[in-house]
Order: structure tokens, then sequence, then C-alpha cells
């Protein structure tokens, strides 16, 4: 069993390593107690350990003496110059072979390429301040590599061979120092390495101020081939094209300038993704552009751009998940992919950890089913008995592992400002190792003009002469500048720091933009409401003239309407005194029909009350009447002689109704 980096574990908070102790129970008693199953002890046969660990430091721990005892030490030196020159000389003499230059020249190269990575190792050593100068020999292997993606036979002499090689040992070494101070130090080394070892001018080597290679240049899209660039102008244009149309398929829009500064991230970072295993390490500030230049180049590669979309409850089983599904896109499918991560979506130190096992071998353990790993060995079957191999799992899931690590591009973005960072370089080394840093300086002179120009040229309201926008430009660059020396005397005397970033200058044309906007509104306003009160002023001056000359025209109509006014008093004067005559003839007829409203009012008073005093005769009557019955008439008609009360109430009716009575004998005469 091979355990490798055997004194990365961190020690626990009494100075234990609990994996270590884990292996060293094995050694002492020659098993583990099984942990579902409690107190039962499975003692494992025929096995050997094989570790390997680096030199304690840099996040390395010593190991303890009862772990190593059972052991036998081998220490491996550092490779003789003798034969890191026999390996590295047999690769350039190789590449050199097809191009006409001798092979004197490949021998040069590689013992100029030793001498300037053993200067580094020892002149540049690693600090709390730049804890990622760390080297090994994958940088210098790097530097063979980056040339031998060029063509061997487009180099026509000597000075174009040095061209490359200066430049592929800038992207190695250069591009990851931190200050001017080291950058003219490796500048100067170079000029010692090129002067001495090839006896040949440096300014004949680079005759341009700024260097690019690149293949994204050429119009053969099927074959690139990465060659020097020396159209600038037209290397921005091409990167332009490609952001215009990154942003016609995107819905995410980037709105990028591309000055001189970016443009060479944008060349170092194609340059990095284009290569097998080819990972970058983005260290900067926020807002510096690392994503957005990174996202440009995968697009100009024409590369899958893949990046983890955080939420409230994205946790580890997302993040495996996520991680399953480009390794099997581009272990399965063969795809170039580049993973995008920065260290503000690092939720858990174990995102990290995955990371690093994904930089150094190419898988993450435990994170596929059975099934999964079914699809994987059926898919990589014909591949493995294609190139001679038994079909085994362990061929079978290696030949899975090399594609994933050779097309997962992995480009990290982390800010070096804090301690979480060295701690981070220390646990996890493969994030220096195995991948290319390259350093986002703060922005120069010509950058922030550029931003703020192209800034400023895209607020409507502004619209001055260009003497009035560079004077803008030039004092958004001072006020940066200034506030950045500031920070520096604020840091000297106080010991505090205070970071100016990219993100705090485009905070400051956003709020220049904001202000503008909002005087100009105002100024707006105002004007708007002086000119509508100006406007109402001549309205007013126009209706009150319009009105004078109808008043002036209407003056013999109003001489005339008084006239008539004069005689229409008059007349009513006239009428007012026959209506006071008629008034009084009214008044004493209304006293005589008062009057008699009196009188004839007494009299009905008088019948209400005869009236009140007969209604309950009538009720009685009417009472009486209900009760009749055919009887009550009978026995009338049979009388032969009624009753006085009788005969006066049929008299009665008779009266009433009208009927004559008829005259019959009787008695008494009448």
């Amino acid at each position: 069993m091979f355990v490798d980096d055997l004194n990365m574990p961190a020690l626990e908070v009494y100075g234990a390593q609990p994996p270590i102790e884990l292996l060293r129970q094995w050694m002492d008693h020659k098993g583990w107690y099984d942990r579902k199953q409690i107190g039962a002890f499975r003692e494992l046969v025929d096995i050997n350990f094989v570790c390997a660990m680096g030199p304690p430091g840099g996040g390395r721990n010593p190991i303890t003496g009862r772990l190593k005892r059972h052991f036998n030490a081998l220490s491996f030196c550092e490779m003789e110059h003798s034969s890191k020159f026999r390996i590295f000389a047999t690769i350039l003499n190789s590449w050199l072979a097809s191009s006409a230059l001798p092979k004197e020249h490949g021998d040069g190269i590689v013992n100029a390429s030793i001498d300037v990575y053993q200067t580094i190792t020892t002149q540049l050593l690693p600090t709390p301040a730049k804890s990622h100068y760390t080297f090994n020999l994958r940088d210098l292997s790097k530097i063979f590599q980056g040339m031998l993606m060029a063509n061997a036979s487009k180099l026509e002499n000597l000075p174009s061979l040095l061209r490359l090689w200066y430049h592929e040992n800038c992207r190695v070494f250069q591009d990851r120092l931190v200050n001017n101070e080291d950058r003219e130090w490796f500048e100067e080394l170079m000029k010692k390495k090129i002067s001495e070892s090839f006896q040949t001018d440096f300014k004949e080597v680079t005759p341009t101020e700024h260097l690019f290679y690149g293949d994204f240049v050429g119009a053969n899209v099927d074959n690139k081939v990465y060659a020097e660039i020396n159209d600038q102008q037209k290397m921005i244009k091409v990167m332009e094209e490609n952001l215009e149309d990154y942003n016609q398929v995107n819905t995410a829009q980037m709105k990028l300038v591309l000055f001189m500064d970016a443009t060479k991230h944008v060349c170092r970072i194609s340059r990095i993704i284009r290569q097998p295993l080819g990972n970058a390490l983005l260290l900067g500030v926020g807002g510096s552009g690392r994503q957005s230049l990174t996202r440009l180049a995968a697009h100009m590669a024409e590369y899958e751009l893949f990046q983890i979309e955080l939420a409230k409850n994205y946790g580890t089983n997302e993040w495996r998940e996520d991680l399953k599904t480009i390794m099997l896109k581009a272990g399965l499918e063969n795809k170039a992919i580049v993973f995008l991560f920065s260290d503000t979506q690092i939720k858990s130190e174990s995102f990290l950890e995955d990371i690093n096992n994904i930089l150094n071998s190419g898988d993450v353990p435990n994170i596929y089913a059975f099934d999964e790993l079914d699809s994987i060995y059926n898919a990589m079957k014909p591949i493995v008995q294609d190139s001679g191999m038994q079909a085994t799992k362990a061929n079978l899931y290696s030949a899975y592992t090399k594609r994933v690590k050779s097309n997962i591009h992995t480009v990290l973005c982390m800010s070096p400002i804090g301690e979480i960072f060295r701690a981070r370089l220390r646990q996890f080394p493969s994030l220096v190792n195995c991948c290319t840093i390259d350093w986002f300086s703060e922005w120069p002179d010509e950058a922030l003009m550029s931003v703020a120009k192209n800034f400023l040229s895209d607020i409507p309201d502004l619209d001055e002469g260009d003497e009035v926008v560079d004077g803008l430009v030039s004092m958004c660059v001072v006020v940066h500048q200034s506030v950045a020396e500031k920070s520096k005397m604020f840091l000297a005397e106080l010991s505090r720091h205070n970071y100016v970033t990219p993100t705090s200058y485009l905070e400051l044309l956003g709020i220049f933009a904001k202000l503008l906007q909002l005087k100009k509104m105002e100024l707006k306003t105002a004007r708007n409401r002086t000119k509508l009160g100006l406007d109402k002023l001549l309205a007013t001056a126009t209706d009150v003239a319009k009105m004078q000359e109808e008043l002036e025209m209407m003056q013999p109509m109003l001489e005339e309407a008084s006239k008539e006014t004069v005689l229409t008093m008059e007349q009513i004067q006239k009428d007012t005194i026959v209506a006071n005559e008629t008034k009084e003839v009214v008044q004493k007829e209304e006293q005589q029909a008062v009057a008699k409203a009196k009188e004839t009012q007494e009299i009905a008073d008088d019948a209400q009350r005869d009236l009140d005093e007969a209604l309950p005769a009538l009720d009685a009557a009417l009472a009486s009447l209900k009760s009749l019955n055919r009887n009550d008439v009978v026995e009338v008609r049979a009388m032969q002689r009624p009753p006085n009360g009788v005969r006066i109430t049929v008299e009665a009716v008779c009266i009433m109704k009208g009927v004559k009575a008829k005259k019959v004998a009787g008695d008494k005469p009448g």
C-alpha cells in the first residue's frame, strides 16, 4: 500500500496526527478495530507499506519516531546538474532536429535554463509576503514544455530561439513575482545569461518592449500554431472580436477594456490552458479581472467553461456532484474543460482538498458509485485495448484519470492577502506545484487611463469636449494613485492596512457617473422650471395685451350697456311703486281670507265634535247589522203591528233610500 505525503496531516491540539496514529496501530498490532462490530479486532496479513514524504517545513510536519522506526528510510537528494542536462537536452535536441539550428544551441539553452533555475531557487526564497516562491523541477520542465509547443522549423536563427526561451522563462518564473524589484532582478539575470552563454545582445533578442506568443491570431482554426505575435493591434482586434462573440453567445455580458496589461494576462492564460495538464493559479486582489480574462481566454480556445453556482444550501454533496459532472465529461466525452474556481466560493476547506487531488492525480477518492464505475470501465475498454494494454480495472481507471487530468484545466483565482492564503498553500501543496502562477499586479497608468476613458465615453450625459474628458481621466488616475500612496503612509505610521484595489477605482468611476447624472438631472430640472416660468410670463403678457385690445374694442358697447342699465333702473322704480300698491291690496284680501278660514275652522271643529258623538252610534249600528240574520228579517216582515222602535227605524231607512210609504187603512186615520 502506497501512502503519499505521509507528513501532511495537521497536528491536533495535543500534537498527535490521527491518520499517522491509525497507520501505526496496524504496524504495532497488525490490525484495526471494527467500527460496526464493537470490540472485534480485525487482523490484516500480507500487507507492506511504502510511504513518501517531503522534508518537514512548508506545511509538512515531522513524523513521530514511533512510526519512523517501522520503516527503512531512503533519501532522494536533489538531482545533479548532469542528470538534469541529460534529460532535458535529449528532449530539446529531439525537438530542434527539425530546424536548421545546430545542436550546440540546444545544449546551451539547457545549461542556461538549469543555471537560471538554480539561481532562482537559492535567491528567491519564500517569505510570509511571498509564500508562493517555492520552485521545483516541474517549473524547469515547464520551460521546455512551453518551447515544444512552438514549431522548431519556423525558428530561423539564434535570436528567434533565444526569444522563445526568454519568453517561456518569463512565463514560468517572472509571472509569479510580486513586485518590480524582483522582476527587474530577474530581467538582469536573463540579460546576463543571454550575454554570457550565447554572446548575444539582449536588444537583438527582444527588439520590442512587449513580447507576445500565442496560437489564437492565425486564420487557420483547425491547425493552430504557437508562435510569436508581432502585430499587437491585430492581436487586440482578435481579442475584441472574441469578446463580442462571447457577449452574443452568453447572457452574462462582459464589458472589458483590453489595455496592454490585460492582453498580457489573456495571452498567459491562453498559453497555460492550451497545454496538457495546464492549470493556473491567478493571484490578485478583487476586481483585477482574473475571472473575466479567464472566460475570454477559454472562449478563444473554444473550451467549455464551468463554474459552480453557490446557493444558500450549497454543500459538500452538491460540490461533489459538480466535480463528478465535469470529470465524467472530461474523461468519457474527452472534452477540454476550464474549471474556474475562486477563493470566495470556498464554503469548506474540503473543496480545496478535492481540487488538490484533481491537480495531483486527476481523481477524487470515493466520488463514483458502482454503476458509474461500470460505465467508466465500459467506455475506456476499447481505448485501453487499442493502446495494447490489458483491459484490467486498474488499467481502465488509470487511462480514465489520465484523460481527466489532461482535459480539465483548473484555473484558481485567489487573493494573496492574509494568513489564510499562506495556510492554504501549506496545506495543499499542489496549488503551487501543479499550477502555473500568474500574479496580477496593480494597474499601471496606461490601464487606469484606458479604463477611465472607456468608462467616461459610455456616459451619455458627458457631452463635453476631448480636452475636458482628458482632464477628467487624468484626475481619476491621480486620485486613485494618491490614495494608494497615502495608504502606504497609513501602513507605515499606524501599521494598519488600507487596500486600494481595481474595484475601488471602478467604484470611483461609478460614483462619478452617478453624481454626474444626478447633477445633470438637477440642472435640467431647474432649467425646465425656469423655462416654464418664463414661458408662463410671456404667455401672460400676451394674454394681457390681447385682453387690453378686447377691452378697448368693447368700450362703446360698455357705454351703451350703461345707458340701458340706467333706463332699466328707472323702469324698475316705476314697477316697484305699482308692485307696492298691489301688495297692499293683496294683504287686505289675505286678512279677509284668514278671517273666513278661521270661521270655517270653527264650523269644521263643531262638525267634528258632532261626528265624534255619532261615530259610536254608527259603530254600534254596524255591529248590530252584522249580527242580523234571515230569521230576524222574516220576523220583522211577519209583524202586523210592529213596535214603535221598529217602525221608526224602517221609516228612517225608507227616507234614506227614497222609498215612498204605502198608505194602508188602519185603526187610526193617517
